[in-house]
């Protein structure tokens, strides 16, 4: 039997007798680019995630990607650029990616805590590693927070598909009788 251990995060080391180190958690998001603009200093890249997500990645303006609308990539965040924050108001200054939803997992290891929130309205969720920000007492499921994640973080790889932008308003074929 081998001495590593995978699970639904990644590849998991096992150490010896019951001591296992976990793997980074990274959180893999797919999604359609639906713009961006190129700045001096960095690039946004809006991608629209889920129903009505919009995710916005910071590029450099140097990366080598060209993203083009329409074309699918799949986001990759680290659980350290996830951070949650206790109830429903903003505490910190605007930023972009941030999201309203609640918490669904609560897992603790040596290290600290992996706690799972559920984005409102959406079929999927992201885990962060952090501690949530603001919050008196031990994280716990179905806690409201503030989903917040740092748009710099997050990484881009393309699809090789590119599909089409559906349309926002459903139209059909007008029938006369």
């Amino acid at each position: 039997m081998s001495d590593e251990r995978f699970d639904a995060c990644g590849k998991s080391d096992h150490l010896g007798d019951g001591f296992h180190i976990p793997a980074p958690i990274v959180n893999v998001v797919e999604g359609v680019v639906h713009s961006h603009r190129r700045g001096f200093v960095h690039t946004i890249v809006c991608i629209r995630v889920g129903r009505r997500v919009e995710l916005r990645v910071r590029l450099a303006s140097d990366d080598t990607h060209c993203f083009v609308p329409g074309q699918q990539v799949i986001a990759t965040i680290p659980g350290e650029a996830v951070y949650l924050e206790a109830g429903l108001f903003r505490r910190s200054r605007q930023r972009l990616d941030r999201w309203y939803g609640r918490i669904v997992l609560v897992t603790s290891h040596s290290e600290g805590h992996v706690i799972t929130a559920k984005i409102h309205g959406e079929c999927w969720s992201l885990k962060s590693t952090m501690p949530i920000l603001g919050s008196s007492h031990q994280p716990r499921t179905w806690d409201s927070v503030n989903i917040v994640v740092e748009p710099q973080a997050i990484s881009l790889i393309p699809h090789n598909r590119t599909t089409r932008l559906e349309p926002t308003v459903a139209t059909r074929p007008r029938v006369e009788v």
